[in-house]
């Protein structure tokens, strides 16, 4: 799935304090209460964020149905990872209780949440086999201390660019998704398009806010050259990688232009203009077509949307895994169903109930995947732009610290775009913030 943005270093604060005070959201089985019901079956608590799509694919019936002796429960759907999931599952994993069987995780945060191997079930054993349904860059991801394989991935992003035909129109820009791919198909070529945008003087701001659009430059970046990114695994910031800067500095370069609205992503205003065309275009991984877009700007903008493939092409923003806490009573069986939600089947089942473009190559190939087109983005053949992104993607590794330094860049990005700092003071802004950061997570807040 995705991760959900942290804002500014209040926030970052808020959310760490927030961790201690928060209970019961993510409880299941775990933690020495017998998930056992008296009628002999186990039950199994799914612990989930955003939009994972296995309600709506009928995979608590289905697996019921085949394992008569478990009661599937799942729950969370909706919930903001770093905000509201995160820190629940963080307090219940340091005292060692209310953790679901299964938990979601987003791909960012596996290097802290599986750096201690005593908070999770060693799934290697058992389902090492299964690296044949993934990608090195998934595989890699799902592993954390000691090489262990503590996770199971479900979605990958992809990238993707969408957008409001008749916004470009009334700009006098090319409204097709193949005219506009080959007008951005460089970065040099999204700003060209970007400023005849703002001259046109439509009403409407060209990009919806600033940090989708650095998450998406900056992980493609980072993916097609040496991977640094904010922070290493020490605390020592890079934010004079060549990922950081070129990404910050686009970003700043829009704003000067004029070309950056003020909807900071995931607030009211951001939903708003999503559905009343307050933006002309937002950057687009596969989770946040249907599970956002979609599903915020409602039924009555079908057809109002569509999609192009991103400038650059190749990268990928968003995925999640399913791990298996170890404090669960019954840990083989939630292992077994962590495997059976993420196996190829179950990934197509998802993407054809939601949209959320499968990890596996094998499901990414399948004909419900690979020839589906979407009806609400104006019929844009959604899988082969997504999946040409990710075909040659290399692996990214996130830090341990790359979270909280994320969330402190973002909410000065965010403050750029509101007029609380300026273009000028933004890298000085940032770097204090991404100090910050460091020294809240390294303090273990």
């Amino acid at each position: 799935m995705h991760l959900l943005n942290r804002h500014g270093r209040v926030a970052l604060a808020a959310v760490a304090a927030g961790a201690l005070a928060v209970t019961a959201a993510c409880s299941g089985g775990g933690g020495g209460d017998d998930a056992t019901g008296e009628d002999g079956k186990i039950t199994l608590t799914v612990s989930l964020f955003g939009t994972f799509g296995y309600v709506e694919a009928g995979f608590e019936e289905a697996y019921e149905a085949a394992n008569p002796n478990i009661d599937v429960v799942f729950e969370g759907e909706g919930l903001n990872f770093d905000a509201d999931y995160r820190p629940v599952l963080e307090t219940a994993l340091e005292t060692g209780n209310g953790a679901g069987d299964v938990v979601a995780i987003d791909e960012q945060a596996t290097p802290q949440l599986f750096n201690n191997a005593d908070n999770w079930y060693d799934l290697g054993a058992d389902y090492g086999d299964r690296e044949a349904d993934y990608t090195e860059r998934t595989w890699n991801l799902s592993h954390g201390a000691d090489d262990k394989l503590f996770g199971l991935g479900t979605d990958i992003g992809g990238m993707a660019m969408c957008y409001r035909p008749e916004l470009f129109a009334a700009a006098g820009l090319p409204t097709d998704r193949t005219e506009l791919a080959a007008a951005w198909s460089t970065w040099d070529g999204f700003l060209d398009v970007a400023q005849q945008f703002v001259d046109a003087n439509t009403g409407a701001a060209f990009l919806d806010g600033p940090t989708q659009l650095q998450n998406m430059l900056m992980s493609q970046l980072a993916g097609n050259g040496d991977g640094k990114m904010y922070v290493d695994n020490d605390g020592n910031l890079t934010l004079d990688s060549a990922a950081a800067t070129e990404s910050i500095d686009t970003v700043l370069e829009l704003q000067d232009m004029g070309a950056i609205g003020n909807f900071a992503a995931w607030s009211p205003e951001w939903n708003t203009g999503m559905a009343e065309a307050g933006y002309a275009v937002m950057p687009c991984p596969g989770w946040m077509a249907r599970g956002v877009i979609e599903s915020t700007a409602g039924p009555e903008n079908s057809g109002k949307w569509d999609m192009a493939a991103a400038p650059g092409v190749a990268g990928n923003w968003g995925g999640s895994v399913l791990a298996v806490p170890s404090q669960g009573d019954h840990v083989e069986e939630a292992a077994a169903l962590a495997s059976w939600l993420t196996e190829p089947a179950q990934q197509v089942a998802v993407f054809e109930a939601v949209g959320n473009f499968p990890s596996s190559p094998e499901a990414q190939a399948d004909p419900k995947v690979a020839d589906y087109t979407s009806e609400y983005f104006s019929n844009a053949p959604v899988a082969q732009i997504l999946s040409a992104s990710v075909q040659e993607f290399a692996t990214v590794e996130y830090s341990y610290f790359h979270p909280p330094v994320k969330g402190a860049v973002e909410g000065v990005l965010n403050g750029v775009a509101n007029g609380t700092f300026t273009t000028d003071n933004a890298w000085s802004e940032i770097q204090s913030a991404a100090e910050e950061a460091v020294e809240l997570a390294g303090a273990g807040l």
